[in-house]
């Protein structure tokens, strides 16, 4: 019996572990890291630019991304194009994860295209790209705003506090 107890016992203190350093887990170490380290960023890119453009995250900080939101144009001497924002995060030493967004087509103006996605993504180095889909344009620019917030990675979470609970007398 007692074997299965410390079999248990072993089995959650690894899993805690494990879920400590977790990017779905991570948790703003203090209910002020949002204001105190928020995190905003345009990042223009355009079809003359094909290559990844790196956002820049300071040493020992996550940036914990929030919201994307997309405004630009593109055109085709082709039938239609669908632009592609990409996003390219890594965690520590990890391979990277690709994130596609594909802006909506405005209902007023043709060629000019808008989005804003609400979303959690965890980099500890992130990069954008513009790609598309459909007719190869002949003219595509954007403006990528990111915004979320920074936490320290070098310091471990804090533990909220047990709350007072008052007693009869």
């Amino acid at each position: 019996m007692k074997i299965r107890f410390a079999v248990l016992a072993l089995t959650l203190a690894l899993s805690g572990a494990f879920a400590a350093f977790s990017p779905a887990t991570l948790q703003a170490q203090n209910s002020l890291d949002p204001v105190r380290n928020a995190f905003q960023v345009t990042v223009p890119i355009n079809i003359d630019n094909f290559n990844f453009t790196s956002v820049t995250i300071p040493a020992g900080m996550r940036l914990v991304v929030q919201d994307v939101s997309f405004s630009g144009a593109a055109q085709t001497n082709g039938a239609d194009v669908q632009p592609i924002i990409i996003f390219s995060a890594t965690l520590g030493a990890g391979s990277a994860n690709l994130r596609y967004f594909a802006p909506n087509p405005s209902a007023t103006v043709p060629g000019q295209y808008y989005g804003d996605y609400p979303t959690t993504l965890y980099a500890d180095t992130l990069e954008v790209s513009p790609a598309f889909a459909g007719f190869t344009p002949t003219f595509m620019s954007f403006n990528v705003v990111i915004t979320g917030y920074l936490v320290n990675v070098s310091v471990p979470a804090q533990v909220a506090p047990a709350p007072v609970v008052a007693q009869k007398k």
